[in-house]
């Protein structure tokens, strides 16, 4: 099997004058939103692990063992499960940190990410799969999406719910084992899988509140200012009226 060299470049370039870099986060003092890097260590670590064990030929002779002998499909079904979830219960009135909405939205914005990272890596590593179906095995597309959906909900729920909040990872921990036990996937794709499909929406998050928090902002700047018609020495004119 070809031996897979992973390179990560993490070049982030913000061009905004009121943007600061600490030691911590990269933070948008005008608007109060926040990155954190040391939340990245997770996805960072299962992402390179996964790299790390690609090549790991002891590794995939374990794996056999628990292949099952009657396949399942409840991997397809699991890995959006949390982000429905999620969606469905702000929908009937349970609080999360967005409306329903805003959280489909994030969603979407997940999705975008994590496939414009998983296709191509596919496309470019071209890892077999363990029942030797193609080589578009690494990394795992449904361990992504879960993971991604997870991290949703956790995010949603983790101060109105904090319990509720990491029941999305028991999905999509199953999705991953799922997507082993029906040979589909070694245990590599599976682990930087999970780290994509965290980052996306972890920075899927960033991205719409920082865009969110700009528009509002906007939009109450608009609100201080207004334009009013007047007739004066048989001209009409357009006065600007702005509140100081």
């Amino acid at each position: 099997m070809n031996r897979i060299i992973l390179i990560l470049f993490l070049n982030s370039s913000f061009c905004c004058t009121n943007a600061q870099l600490t030691s911590d986060h990269l933070e948008f003092k005008k608007n109060g939103t926040s990155l954190k890097k040391k939340s990245f260590v997770l996805p960072v670590c299962l992402i390179a692990s996964g790299a790390v064990l690609s090549n790991s030929q002891i590794i995939k002779d374990v794996q056999y063992n628990f292949v099952g002998n009657k396949k399942t499909t409840l991997d397809n079904y699991f890995q959006i499960a949390p982000a429905a979830i999620t969606i469905g219960m702000e929908t009937i009135g349970i609080k999360g940190k967005h409306n329903p909405l805003e959280t489909a939205v994030i969603f979407t914005m997940s999705n975008v990410i994590l496939n414009s990272i998983v296709h191509p890596l596919k496309i470019i590593t071209k890892v077999q799969r363990p029942d030797n179906r193609d080589y578009r095995s690494f990394p795992s597309g449904h361990t992504s999406e879960a993971f991604a959906s997870a991290e949703l909900m956790r995010i949603e729920f983790k101060e109105s719910n904090p319990w509720l909040s990491y029941a999305g990872y028991l999905m999509a921990g199953a999705t991953g084992y799922l997507r082993m036990y029906n040979n589909k996937h070694w245990i590599s794709d599976v682990l930087a899988g999970a780290g994509i499909g965290i980052a996306s929406t972890k920075l899927s998050v960033f991205i719409f509140d920082e865009m969110a928090a700009r528009f509002k902002q906007k939009h109450q700047k608009n609100q201080h200012s207004i334009f009013l018609p007047s007739y004066q020495n048989k001209q009409i004119c357009m006065n600007w009226i702005k509140r100081l």
